[in-house]
Parts: structure tokens; sequence; C-alpha cells
């Protein structure tokens, strides 16, 4: 059953995986193609290491390091599709800054208040992970406020990257936090949210890049009005004198 489990995100991630190298998603999403080919590598190397305490655990570890890197780039990655023309304006530059110092204040500020019960590179990379989660929770929230501001359609592959991390990060953001407080205690019931969790948000990137995606006329690609139109507001603002 244990086998089972853990085959069930890989065999899953595969699929993505063969997904996006189809779609060609690589030219439009290369942070995320990244991120999955890792995930796949990472899967793999964790479960040939699965018998052997030491190496597994040096690879866990540093897989996960290799997740907090490429999240936060995937991100960005998001964040710069969306806005598009926008990043031209100077607080559009400042957004991802913003949420990423946020993110890891909050991380620091929660690991200052209840010290955590990991030790050594592992608290570092657990501190690191919660600002990561903390990221995705804001750049997914941030991109449902912009929906109606920058026309940013449902079907686009960088909203459903966001959505899966976003709903991801959500769950997880509460069960690392619980992993970091609790050690090892925790580290089952941590350990099958994780594998859940992580599920349920790989098939959302399934579903999003195995639909035709929408492409949006945003705000940013609107054209300047015509010649027509600038005489009519002259006109009337001449008679509001």
């Amino acid at each position: 059953m244990k086998l089972l489990v853990w085959f069930i995100p890989l065999g899953l991630l595969a699929s993505l995986l063969w997904l996006l190298i189809r779609k060609r998603a690589y030219e439009a999403c290369p942070c995320f193609f990244s991120y999955v080919a890792f995930a796949v590598a990472a899967d793999v190397a964790r479960f040939v290491a699965l018998n052997y305490p030491r190496p597994y655990f040096a690879t866990y570890w540093i897989t996960e390091a290799g997740y907090d890197l490429l999240g936060i780039l995937v991100m960005y990655e998001v964040l710069r599709s969306v806005l598009g023309n926008l990043t031209r304006a100077w607080w559009a530059r400042l957004i991802f800054p913003a949420f990423l110092v946020a993110g890891v204040g909050m991380s620091l500020a929660r690991a200052n208040v209840i010290p955590s019960r990991l030790g050594g590179i592992e608290f570092y990379i657990v501190i690191g992970e919660i600002a990561v989660r903390f990221v995705q929770v804001f750049v997914f929230a941030g991109l449902v406020t912009l929906v109606p501001i920058v026309g940013l359609r449902w079907r686009q592959y960088p909203f459903g990257i966001a959505t899966g991390f976003g709903l991801y990060a959500t769950v997880m953001l509460l069960t690392t936090i619980k992993f970091s407080d609790f050690g090892t205690r925790f580290k089952l019931s941590w350990g099958w949210t994780s594998l859940v969790a992580y599920s349920v948000a790989v098939l959302i990137w399934i579903w999003f890049f195995s639909v035709p995606e929408k492409i949006s006329t945003s705000s940013r690609e609107l054209s300047a009005p015509s010649p027509g139109v600038l005489k009519q507001y002259k006109d009337a603002l001449r008679r509001m004198r």
C-alpha cells in the first residue's frame, strides 16, 4: 500500500511531464517545465534511496532545497507572464520582491515566536520552505485579485500553475509549520498529507495543460484611441468649460 501511494504522485508527474513536452510548454513556461522535470528526477532518486537511511536523508533534504529554489523561480515566471508589459511600471516590478520579503519575514517571525525542534541545515530548509509557501499563497491570491484588472482568463497556463501551487501551499503551509514545531513526531502525518495535497495539485496542472489555452486580451494590449475619438474628447472638454 505504501509503494502504491508513493507511485501515484510519481506517475502523475510523469504524465504531466509528457503532456508539457507534447504541448511544447517548455517554450512558454520554462521554469515550470524545469520544476516538473526536477520533481520526476527527485521522486525517482528518493525511491532508489528509500531503503538506505543515510542516503535517503541526504537525498530528501537536498531535493527539498531544490524544490524551494525552483518554486520561487516558477512564481516569478507566473507573475512576469501575467503582468506582461505592466512590468515596465516601477510599482509592478516591486510586486514579486514584496511577496518574497513578506514570505521570508513571516517565516522568520514564526520561527522566532515558536522555536523549531529541527536543527542544522534542516532548520534552514524548512524555514525556506515555509517562506516559499507564503509566496505561493500570495501570488495565487494576487492573481485572483488581478483577474478583472489585467483581463486574465481562468483557462490560462499561468493561472493554472498558480492555482495548483496556491492550493497545495495552503495545505502544506499548515502541515510544514506543524512539522517544524513537533519534528519527527509529526513526520508520518506530514508525509501522507504532502502526498495527497501534491497529487491534487498535479491533477490541477494536468487539467489546465490538457485543455486549450484561452489567450486574453488584457488592458496592457489595448490600442491607442483613434484621431476621431480624440477629437470627440476635445469637443466634449470644450463644452464643459
